[in-house]
């Protein structure tokens, strides 16, 4: 599906143009013309490795025009990543955190040209229903709510905090 963002529609961004995408990473196909930037955010923690370098290459060699970036944010790997821990314990864990995908962007050819920590509190205590939901969508769907509620008191302990830490990475093609 394509979608043409009402924002870039209407005359609020003048000479930007935006096209959403939404597909797997297994059935994109590119875009129809080369574009400036693409935005991975969130997503490659769910690719495959094969998928990814495919995913890399295809970037730089077909749909990036010269000079064209690439921006990551993703999950960096620690004691202190409950949700990253979460997810594993429902039983999806990450494919790849930011370090390793950092590697294969430089090693598919991309130059890294600006990287920033992004770092704050989670706090899962006395979780909604919405969160719960959330969870079991990620974990597509096999949980309970009954289990997410009780991995959640388990991972996160008596106070029910913890801290999230992604990496925003900008490469340049």
């Amino acid at each position: 599906m394509t979608i043409r963002p009402k924002c870039f529609q209407d005359g609020q961004f003048p000479g930007v143009e935006a096209t959403v995408m939404e597909t797997s990473i297994q059935h994109w196909k590119g875009a129809d013309r080369a574009v400036d930037a693409v935005l991975l955010f969130d997503v490659l923690m769910h690719v495959e490795l094969a998928d990814r370098q495919a995913l890399f290459q295809q970037l730089i060699t077909q749909c990036l025009a010269p000079g064209g970036i690439v921006i990551i944010i993703t999950d960096l790997c620690g004691p202190t990543q409950g949700f990253m821990r979460l997810l594993e314990r429902l039983g999806k864990p990450a494919k790849v955190y930011y370090d390793q995908a950092e590697e294969e962007m430089l090693a598919a050819g991309f130059r890294l040209q600006y990287s920033q920590d992004i770092k704050g509190p989670d706090d899962f205590s006395n979780p909604s229903r919405d969160l719960v939901k959330f969870f079991q969508l990620m974990a597509d769907n096999v949980p309970s709510e009954q289990e997410v509620r009780t991995a959640i008191a388990d991972i996160y302990g008596p106070n029910l905090r913890s801290n999230f830490h992604k990496k925003l990475g900008i490469f340049k093609k």
